[in-house]
């Protein structure tokens, strides 16, 4: 199968999603045949590559579709779907509360990590403020709370490029999580 017959393919399989969506995964899925054959492989070992349509078209459908649009479906509802959902109710109260709980203990600790060393930064700032202020009185004291405070600065300055790369690592985990999610609970449905 050659290039325009693999996108071809692919944009009739993601006819459900949005023709934004769809152009997005057609382009995207064109660079990286396109990048296969810059690296000197044949235009149907580039398509052949990257594996089987269905799977593709599966994954892109489940990236694409929000997670409430996965639990109720848009289309209407029949009265033993209306049922079953009030009956399982609070199993869906109780997934939702899952996942937030857990984003908001992601989103607590990047917070977290941040306030930390800003704590540093700020300690550092009112140490070397009131090691001026009180200089006159106990030399020695205010010479060691000057220099601690620019070793706090200093823990400061130098954490940030860290916690920043944390962040987007905890960040990615999350998408990582949620997708799984998606993939795991919702592929059969599809």
């Amino acid at each position: 199968m050659n290039k325009s017959e693999f996108l071809s393919k692919l944009d009739a399989k993601l006819s459900t999603l949005p023709r934004s969506e769809i152009n997005k995964f057609l382009a995207y899925y064109s660079e990286i045949i396109d990048d296969r054959m810059e690296d000197g492989m044949s235009e149907e070992n580039a398509v052949r590559g990257l594996g089987d349509i269905e799977e593709i078209a599966q994954e892109a459908i489940l990236d694409a579709t929000p997670l409430p649009n996965l639990i109720i479906p848009s289309g209407s509802l029949s009265k033993l779907d209306i049922l079953l959902l009030l009956m399982c109710s609070p199993l869906i109260i109780a997934l939702f509360a899952l996942i937030f709980v857990f984003y908001a203990a992601v989103w607590l600790a990047i917070i977290g990590l941040f306030l930390l060393d800003l704590s540093f930064m700020l300690a550092g700032i009112a140490g070397i403020v009131a090691s001026i202020v009180d200089f006159s009185d106990n030399m020695p004291i205010s010479i060691l709370m000057f220099i601690g405070s620019l070793i706090s600065i200093g823990i400061g300055i130098f954490t940030f490029a860290p916690i920043k790369v944390i962040s987007k690592k905890i960040l990615g985990l999350t998408t990582w999580f949620m997708r799984n999610i998606k993939l795991r609970l919702f592929r059969k449905r599809l």
